[in-house]
């Protein structure tokens, strides 16, 4: 994705914020600009009223962490769905359809007892 012009901003983070930041930089081998300006960047597309239910559960402290996770398994959950969906449309219309595995309607799993 390329930008264009960048400016630079000053902006004011707590300690807490400022820990959790380069954590992540320093985890994801990432520059903290880069990490700041893709937060900024993926809030800013949200629509208002997701971006103020975020802050508000944000807010929660403790719980706070959980609900994310859980939120976040959701949302992965939904796009590996639609991209699912996707692709079996896109091959649906290529015509390369291996008909034999269209004429398999189940998988058998053969396992060995549990000694």
């Amino acid at each position: 994705m390329t930008n264009s012009k960048s400016k630079s901003m000053s902006i004011s983070l707590s300690s807490t914020s400022e820990k959790l930041v380069r954590t992540i930089s320093t985890c994801e081998n990432r520059t903290v600009t880069n990490v700041v300006e893709n937060a900024v960047r993926v809030f800013t597309l949200m629509p208002k009223e997701l971006r103020d239910r975020l802050v508000e559960i944000a807010s929660e402290g403790r719980t706070a962490s959980a609900r994310f996770e859980e939120l976040s398994r959701r949302l992965l959950l939904e796009l590996a769905r639609l991209q699912y969906q996707h692709a079996s449309a896109a091959l649906n219309t290529s015509g390369e359809i291996d008909e034999e595995m269209l004429i398999d309607d189940e998988i058998v799993i053969v396992s060995s007892p549990v000694t």
